[in-house]
C-alpha cells in the first residue's frame, strides 16, 4: 500500500536542473494546477453543504420524501437501505475523501508557484512523481501503477504535514471509513432536523445529534489519521521509487 517513507532517489532529482523554458513557464503551470485542484475541493464541499439544501427545499424531493415515510415499506427502505447508503457517501467519502484527495494538491501546487519565482529554487525541479500499486489508492481503474504527482524534492516541516494528509486523501484506511460514519449520518440528522413541518422537538434532538455525530467523526477521525500517518521528521512521500 502508498506508505509515508523516505524516497531513496530523491536527493538525485533535485541535481536534475531544470531548462530555461521550463523554470520560465513552470509558475503558470503550477498556478494552473492549483487552481483545477482548488475547484474540485471547492466543488467537493459545495455538494457536500449544497445536497442538505437540496434535500430539504425542492419541493418535489420534500414531497416525495413524505410519501416513502407514510408507507410501513417505504420506511423500512429509506432505514435499511438509503440511509445506510447516504451514510456512506455523505460521511467517508463526501466528508473526508474527495476534499483531502483534492486540498493537498492545491496547496502544494500554490507552495511551488511561490518556490517556482525564487531564485533560489531555478536550478533545481520542485516536484516529482512516485507510483502507487493497482488497488491501493483511489482514482479509476489503472493497467498498470498509479502515478501520484505533486510530492516535493525539497522537504520542509510544511510540506511534510501537507503530506500526510496527501497520502491520507489518496489512500483507502478501513479505521477512517469507521470514523466518518457518524457525520455520514449526521447529514440525515441535520435533513430531519431542517425538513419543512417537522416538530420543533424532533427539531432540536436531531440537530443536536447531528452535532453529537459530527464531534464524534472529528474525535475519532483524528485518532485514526494519527494512528495510520504519525507525524514524521524524514521527507514524506507515497511510494518508493520516484519516476
Amino acid at each position: 500500500m502508498p506508505q509515508l517513507v523516505e524516497d531513496p532517489r530523491a536527493a538525485a532529482k533535485r541535481r536534475l536542473r531544470p531548462g530555461p523554458a521550463a523554470v520560465a513557464l513552470r509558475p503558470l503551470g503550477y498556478l494552473a494546477i492549483g487552481l483545477v485542484w482548488s475547484v474540485i475541493w471547492l466543488v467537493a464541499l459545495l455538494l457536500l453543504v449544497g445536497s442538505v439544501v437540496y434535500a430539504v427545499t425542492d419541493d418535489a424531493l420534500v414531497d416525495g420524501l413524505r410519501d416513502r415515510f407514510s408507507t410501513p415499506g417505504g420506511t423500512a427502505a429509506m432505514v435499511l437501505v438509503v440511509i445506510p447508503v447516504l451514510t456512506v457517501v455523505m460521511g467517508p467519502v463526501g466528508a473526508w475523501q474527495l476534499p483531502t484527495a483534492s486540498w493537498p494538491l492545491a496547496v502544494l501546487s500554490f507552495t511551488y508557484v511561490a518556490r517556482s519565482l525564487r531564485p533560489s529554487y531555478a536550478r533545481e525541479k520542485l516536484s516529482y512523481t512516485s507510483t502507487a500499486p493497482r488497488g491501493t489508492s483511489l482514482g479509476p481503474p489503472t493497467v498498470g501503477d498509479v502515478a501520484m504527482s505533486l510530492q516535493p524534492l525539497r522537504r520542509s516541516r510544511f510540506t511534510d504535514a501537507v503530506m500526510r494528509f496527501y497520502a491520507a486523501g489518496w489512500t483507502l484506511d478501513g479505521r477512517m471509513f469507521v470514523a466518518m460514519l457518524p457525520a455520514g449520518l449526521a447529514w440525515t440528522a441535520v435533513v430531519v432536523g431542517l425538513f419543512p413541518g417537522v416538530a420543533a422537538p424532533v427539531r432540536v434532538a436531531s440537530l443536536t445529534l447531528g452535532g453529537v455525530l459530527v464531534v464524534a467523526s472529528v474525535v475519532l477521525g483524528v485518532r485514526a489519521f494519527r494512528t495510520r500517518f504519525p507525524a514524521v521528521s524524514r521527507a514524506v512521500v507515497l511510494a518508493d521509487g520516484a519516476s
